[in-house]
């Protein structure tokens, strides 16, 4: 029986992990209007697609899926970290590169880090927009992107999302069983280089918008 409840927290990790990356592809695409010059409408633009997000029933929808997902996500990766740890008694062995068995090693802790700064995250704009009727969701962007301090903690974050993405990516595909010797190498290749692009993706944006303010 235990090891079916085992069995069946891998998959819901692995598909609420995989839904969540594509989650955080699509918030990608929309945060990078955040590049746009302000000159060529780049407030409007941005404000128009945060109440598109906010007022569309199927994004509603979508969104209402997504806080499901995170909070399963955290759930089952909790149960299965503290499983792991209580079968585990002896160090863990080092068997794949250095960066990966530690993205591995401390995926709890990396998960706790991301969870902290989705709360900072949605109190600073996901909270304002909904419950205290901000409608300049780009002015409020950019203005907390000025914050040095708050732009190292993304940077941290940022860092968090890598590593737990290192591990994540891949190991999610291989707990539903689709990782097999033809293509295993190609998606620990996929999984390495998406690691790599969302987090500085995402970085590029408060780190573009601060030096900005200083310089010009």
């Amino acid at each position: 029986m235990k090891l079916k409840y085992y069995i069946l927290n891998k998959y819901l990790a692995a598909l609420s992990g995989l839904f969540l990356i594509l989650f955080l592809t699509g918030h990608l695409v929309g945060n990078l209007q955040l590049l746009i010059p302000p000159e060529h409408g780049a407030q409007k633009q941005f404000n128009d697609y945060a109440y598109f997000m906010q007022n569309n029933p199927a994004v509603k929808v979508l969104s209402y899926t997504t806080y499901l997902a995170i909070v399963l996500h955290i759930l089952v990766t909790l149960k299965l970290s503290i499983s792991s740890r209580a079968n585990r008694p002896v160090g863990y062995k080092l068997n794949n590169s250095e960066t990966e068995a530690v993205s591995s090693r401390y995926m709890g802790i990396l998960g706790t880090v991301i969870l902290g700064f989705l709360i900072i995250h949605l109190s600073d704009f996901w909270y304002k927009a909904h419950f205290e009727g901000n409608t300049d969701l780009y002015s409020l962007v950019i203005n907390k992107f000025q914050d040095l301090t708050y732009v190292l903690i993304y940077l941290v974050a940022m860092i968090a999302i890598f590593l737990h993405l290192l591990h994540g990516f891949s190991s999610s595909f291989q707990s539903l069983g689709l990782m097999t010797s033809k293509i295993k190498k190609y998606i620990k290749i996929l999984g390495i280089l998406y690691a790599l692009a969302i987090p500085a993706l995402f970085t590029i944006i408060p780190v573009w918008i601060y030096c900005k303010s200083i310089f010009y």
